[in-house]
């Protein structure tokens, strides 16, 4: 590992800039595309038919979204620090679960799959990867359960997928329930070595950084093995002593007093899929309108039998006002009513419990990021999707992927974000509200080949500190600075929103085995801390400059779950995305 170090540290100081256009064989960096408005994956026709065996059935749909790539590149050794070049292949992809409702049932249930990959149909050109039960502790039961699927491209190519009839088996559906069948898109991230921490000097821009041991130098992870974190061996992972992390919530290791990650918590080298952006406002309702009354009010923050709003969302209006989750029917809660029973003489009394009725849900805005969920709002929803949250090291991974760190860069890959000079440009919406909003900037300073888009505190004055359209940078002719995109193509990292995640600084957090969602409720119980900056500044942007919150490496919040009211706190910048481990059966 030292021998590693040191070659981190000559390559450093004379790195080829990461953001020359990456060598993509035959895709022009598709994966910094898209099609300038939003794209969520349709899902039309979706219907349940009987099975091929006795009491069997399955669920047939049409799949389509208007941008998509497989590539496959080559990175030099130079800009990876590899000993030789590093072939490299990624995608995006559909994760594809179903909720249904049996008959004569309330209640929303996540359906099964089958666990065998080849009982599950894709039209050609499309191939499919089965995301299965984890193995509990001690366990047999692993793979005996299908929680959703990842349908994606099979060969290298890009541009708009129509798969029409793709067809997954249930374990457990009868053919005359309910079924709604979601999709969000996600992007592989491949396994393999990659560095963790940048190795900034730059005193106020030092926040915990990962390190080499005791050095400033990064950490090259090589595999999911366990770390020792903190003391003084350059193969440990270390954290610059917490120098500028919040003084509220420091990391518990430091050079003096190491601390062990254990092998199960995910370190960012094994394969996994990740949002390719934060959950939209839609992804949050589609969750909503699937749960319990009681489920509900956990939630949000108004009950869900809070009378509907009376004056609808004003079209094109850029404020909190118009630009968040409503109520389009009341629901009614759960109630106990009271029961008198008379039997001659003798009188009993007592309640009877009476199920309520969830509220329906509806946003004008459903491509916006969704923010003002707590981080345990998102940690629900993840779980729902049969999903789980992302680490911190996973996070590093999914923004840098495996080229060597450029000090105190942000997600696209440079140093550089639009209007860090501070001489007046500023962002504004175009089309607020619709399908194809943009942020566009006005004045100088503005996006170019080094400054990449993302607003913040300085910059989104005219968005009246709001979210906006999810992944909204990435149009027909963008590059990955001009996206936003981190190195894989992965969205808003940098900005929009303040990413929930789990750290590796804190006992609590420690304990997370990456095990994922079932479709129900939450197994986690966790700690969750936050990086990557969202509106309207970076995270306590009092306690440094007003862009720091967004570098990659920055991890002073990362054991803070909320500004002041920790992980339930409903603040406006937070928001949540989820991944999933790669388990890599995939049928061609």
């Amino acid at each position: 590992m030292k021998k590693h170090v040191l070659l981190a540290v000559a390559l450093l100081l004379a790195v080829v800039p990461v953001f020359a256009a990456d060598s993509v064989t035959g895709s022009a960096d598709a994966r910094f595309k898209g099609t300038g408005k939003a794209d969520p994956i349709r899902v039309t026709n979706a219907r349940l038919v009987a099975g091929s065996a006795a009491g069997q059935s399955a669920i047939t749909f049409d799949l389509a979204w208007d941008w998509s790539w497989r590539t496959a590149w080559e990175e030099p050794a130079e800009r990876t620090g590899d000993p030789a070049p590093r072939k490299l292949e990624s995608w995006d992809a559909a994760w594809v679960f179903a909720k249904i409702k049996k008959p004569g049932k309330a209640v929303w249930q996540h359906a099964t799959l089958t666990p065998d990959v080849s009982s599950h149909t894709v039209p050609s050109g499309a191939s499919l990867e089965l995301g299965l039960s984890d193995t509990p502790d001690g366990g047999v039961t692993s793979g005996t359960r299908g929680i959703g699927a990842f349908i994606f491209r099979s060969a290298p190519g890009q541009g708009p997928n129509v798969w029409n009839g793709v067809t997954l088996t249930c374990a457990d559906v009868p053919a005359d329930a309910e079924v709604r069948v979601f999709a969000l898109p996600m992007v592989y991230v491949p396994s393999g070595a990659f560095w963790a921490g940048d190795g900034s000097t730059v005193t106020n821009r030092i926040k915990a950084q990962f390190s080499a041991g005791a050095s400033t130098q990064p950490l090259r992870i090589t595999s999911e093995q366990g770390l020792t974190l903190g003391g003084t061996a350059e193969a440990n992972l270390g954290n610059r002593d917490t120098l500028g992390m919040s003084p509220k919530t420091p990391d518990d290791f430091n050079s003096r007093f190491p601390q062990q990650l254990a092998d199960r918590y995910p370190k960012g080298y094994a394969a996994f899929y990740c949002m390719r952006t934060e959950i939209t406002q839609q992804q949050y309702v589609d969750f909503l309108n699937t749960l319990t009354y009681k489920q509900q009010a956990a939630r949000m923050t108004d009950k869900p039998s809070s009378p509907a709003p009376k004056i609808a969302p004003v079209p094109g209006q850029v404020d909190a006002a118009n630009r968040r989750i409503q109520i389009a029917t009341s629901g009614i809660a759960d109630a106990n009513e009271p029961l008198v029973i008379q039997r001659g003489t003798f009188t009993a009394s007592g309640v009877v419990p009476k199920p309520g009725k969830p509220a329906v849900y509806k946003t004008s805005t459903p491509d916006v990021a969704c923010n003002s969920i707590t981080f345990l709002d998102g940690a629900a929803y993840t779980a729902w999707a049969g999903l789980r949250p992302m680490t911190e090291l996973e996070f590093e991974k999914a923004c840098r992927g495996p080229l060597l760190p450029v000090p105190d860069e942000y997600a696209w890959g440079t140093a550089a974000i639009a209007g860090m000079a501070g001489n007046g440009g500023a962002y504004t919406l175009k089309n607020p509200g619709m399908p194809d909003e943009m942020a566009i900037w006005e004045g100088t300073g503005g996006p170019d080949a080094t400054h990449g888009n993302a607003p913040f505190d300085g910059t989104n004055g005219k968005l009246k500190s709001c979210p906006i359209r999810a992944g909204c940078f990435a149009t027909p002719d963008s590059d990955r600075v001009r996206a936003g995109a981190s190195y894989w193509g992965i969205l808003d990292l940098t900005g929009n929103l303040n990413e929930g995640l789990v750290s590796v600084g804190s006992s609590a957090a420690r304990t997370f085995a990456g095990n994922h969602g079932t479709g129900s409720e939450a197994p986690w119980t966790i700690s969750f801390g936050m990086r990557g900056g969202g509106i309207p500044g970076s995270t306590h942007s009092k306690h440094w400059d007003i862009n720091e919150g967004y570098r990659v490496s920055n991890r002073f919040a990362v054991n803070l779950a909320g500004c002041e009211g920790g992980e339930k706190s409903r603040h406006y910048a937070h928001g949540f995305r989820g991944v999933r481990t790669s388990q890599g059966k995939i049928e061609k």
